[in-house]
């Protein structure tokens, strides 16, 4: 079906059932990210990161119907609320299942702050991916949200690379702690860390004219 993300809006409003896949397609990667910020370390122990995301996507098919915002600014931070509700749910749940079990009664960590579009209020240190990437912004976003266009750009990416940006930029682990956790050296790290940078300066400044 294609078109932009207000275009998809207005067909999904008008009851186009394809339209509104499109948009759930267009704002995966970018759900997932929320999705893996505001795991806390105790529900990332207990639910499989996937399965939240297909939840969550599941929660937008039903409650499209009450989103009334007008520009993509307002969907991401809209989808941002959906997905801030569904790890909510899951910690009072796995709390719920601890405290029934044989276990220290200990309260789950549900949702951290989450990377947010628009101005990047509490974007935390994913963003320096965006001011590292970029030396200007492209044509595409500046008509983006670009913490949409940086979830889709590191989706891009080699496995390795998208990992090690993720463990240093969002997770804030070093270079040493991250070779540690995968088993490489630091100086090999380093060099996974550049590579996926410059990939991800590539795409997030678009092909060249």
């Amino acid at each position: 079906m294609g078109g932009g993300p207000m275009e998809l809006i207005a067909k999904a409003r008008a009851g186009e059932v394809e339209a509104l896949g499109e948009i759930c397609n267009l704002y995966r990667n970018y759900m997932r990210m929320v999705v893996r910020t505001g795991l806390g370390p105790k529900l990332r122990e207990r639910v499989e990161l996937s399965d939240v995301v297909q939840e969550a996507l599941v929660e937008v098919v039903r409650q499209f119907p009450q989103f009334t915002g007008q520009d993509e600014a307002a969907l991401v931070g809209w989808l941002r609320r959906l997905v801030g509700q569904k790890l909510a749910d899951l910690g009072r749940y796995h709390s719920r299942a601890k405290r029934s079990g044989d276990g220290p009664d200990v309260p789950l960590d549900a949702a951290r702050d989450a990377p947010r579009g628009g101005d990047g209020s509490q974007g935390g240190k994913l963003l320096d991916l965006l001011s590292l990437s970029q030396t200007s912004p492209s044509e595409a976003a500046s008509r983006r949200e670009q913490i949409v266009l940086l979830a889709d750009a590191l989706s891009a990416l080699p496995e390795s690379e998208a990992e090690v940006l993720w463990l240093y930029h969002a997770d804030g682990l070093s270079f040493e702690g991250i070779g540690d956790r995968m088993g490489v050296s630091r100086k090999s790290i380093r060099g996974i860390w550049a590579r996926g940078l410059k990939s991800l300066k590539r795409t997030m400044d678009g092909p060249r004219k």
